[in-house]
């Protein structure tokens, strides 16, 4: 689609030299590119999640706008990732792909907002320490140049999630219970239509730490206490 095109580069190809990607060096590593499938894959997913959460969240604004960025920036992630590997020419994402992800969670609707929320803050908040750590397993200097901005938006829409959870505990206090019940279960959004979602790296004790001291500052109490209760 020539306009769809147009666009797409217009928004996108200012953020990655494509001609100075280095095929060599990208495939040194193809771990690190099945990682980076798998999260295109999740990416494609996200703007299809969204438009379920505007939905949800149809009369509040600020949430609204909020899935609108996210939907916005989910976009750029899966849009960048899948030119990359189309050039790259390794595990190559298609539409069938994709559509296939999507499918799995066609006609599901969603209904409880802070179980959403919580699933949502926890999914950015390690989406944003994976990119982190595809930087680690790339020699690649393009992709290194990508990985640090799809960072730095995922802690932003982790933050997200975290003021509108704020704003209802403000309105109702008995809302910080149904937070850590959610947090206990929390499920990565990937989840919902993928088999598994993987680590970039094994040790992730500081990453679940840090999710621990999100939820504790949210509620004021820690979630590995409540796991010991």
């Amino acid at each position: 689609m020539s306009t769809l095109d147009f666009v797409n580069g217009k928004i996108f190809d200012g953020r990655a030299d494509w001609k100075a990607i280095d095929k060599e060096l990208a495939l040194k590593n193809t771990r690190c590119l099945d990682l980076l499938h798998e999260a295109c894959l999740v990416e494609a997913y996200l703007p299809v999640y969204t438009s379920k959460m505007s939905e949800l969240f149809w009369d509040d604004i600020a949430a609204t706008s909020i899935f609108t960025i996210e939907a916005f920036e989910a976009y750029g992630h899966y849009f960048m990732s899948r030119k990359y590997l189309d050039i790259v020419g390794y595990n190559q994402v298609t539409d069938e792909e994709v559509i296939k992800v999507r499918e799995k969670d066609k006609g599901v609707v969603y209904t409880d907002k802070v179980r959403e929320l919580v699933n949502f803050m926890g999914t950015e908040h390690f989406a944003a320490e994976f990119f982190k750590d595809l930087i680690q397993l790339t020699e690649e200097p393009v992709l290194r140049g990508l990985l640090p901005r799809f960072s730095a938006e995922e802690v932003s829409h982790s933050q997200f999630a975290f003021d509108l959870l704020a704003k209802m505990i403000e309105a109702d206090p008995s809302v910080k219970e149904k937070v850590m019940e959610h947090a206990l279960h929390y499920q990565h959004l990937g989840s919902y239509v993928l088999p598994q979602v993987s680590p970039a790296k094994e040790d992730n004790i500081k990453i679940i730490q840090g999710f621990n001291e999100k939820v504790e500052h949210l509620i004021g109490k820690r979630l590995s206490d409540a796991l010991i209760e």
